[in-house]
């Protein structure tokens, strides 16, 4: 696998199990979001990554802030570099875990946020849903969405606080309304915080989740998921 990762296996059998993919913030590393996999859905194989560019000390970025569009190329930004080396996680994942590849969920706050939305906006194919908390779409991305037809089997849920002073509110109600164009299941959610996961945000993320496994309860459990 070509990222660093804490693996939290599943408390509960679910035939295949389903996979959560765990992105943190950027000055976070993989131990941060790890935790919260403790709290989320029993059913869940919990996979949290960290991020390839090292800052001081412990933390990690998913990609330099304003450094996306570098040299006119998106091929040769970090967010680039970080967008297919998650994906590339996931197809590890999917062949050496054995989870279920028709389950298969992203929770991302701040650019681990970010680079979640980068994912299901260019291969939506891939995942079930998505959780974005304090999190945009890059411009460069927002310009390669996908068919809607490519995206009619997924669900989003975005979470936003209203004094976030990072990634403004308007970007969060944009990313809404992008996904509300291209006809996505979708949920949003705002909050009084700032740039934080408080909380409400993890027990609403949990529901969530918890919500959509239930409701594929079927999938994973059938004889042909050997």
């Amino acid at each position: 696998m070509q990222l660093k990762y804490q693996l939290r296996r599943p408390a509960v059998p679910d035939g295949r199990p389903p996979l959560l993919v765990l992105l943190h913030a950027k000055g976070d590393n993989e131990h941060n979001m790890a935790a919260l996999a403790t709290r989320l859905d029993p059913r869940f194989l919990t996979l949290s990554l960290q991020a390839p560019f090292a800052l001081t000390g412990t933390g990690y970025r998913w990609f330099n802030t304003g450094q996306t569009a570098a040299a006119g190329s998106l091929a040769t930004t970090e967010a680039e570099h970080s967008r297919l080396a998650v994906i590339q996680c996931i197809n590890d994942a999917v062949m050496g875990f054995g989870v279920d590849p028709r389950r298969v969920y992203l929770l991302g706050f701040s650019q681990g946020a970010t680079l979640a939305w980068s994912i299901a906006l260019t291969a939506p194919r891939l995942l079930r849903g998505v959780v974005g908390i304090a999190g945009c779409v890059l411009p460069e991305i927002a310009a390669r969405q996908p068919p809607t037809e490519a995206v009619g089997h997924l669900t989003v849920f975005i979470q936003h606080g209203v004094h976030d002073p990072v990634i403004a509110r308007a970007q969060a109600q944009a990313t809404r309304d992008l996904w509300v164009d291209l006809g996505a299941m979708m949920g949003y959610r705002e909050y009084a915080a700032a740039h934080e996961l408080i909380p409400s945000m993890e027990l609403d993320a949990a529901e969530f989740l918890h919500t959509q496994l239930n409701r594929l309860s079927g999938i994973g459990q059938t004889t042909g998921d050997h």
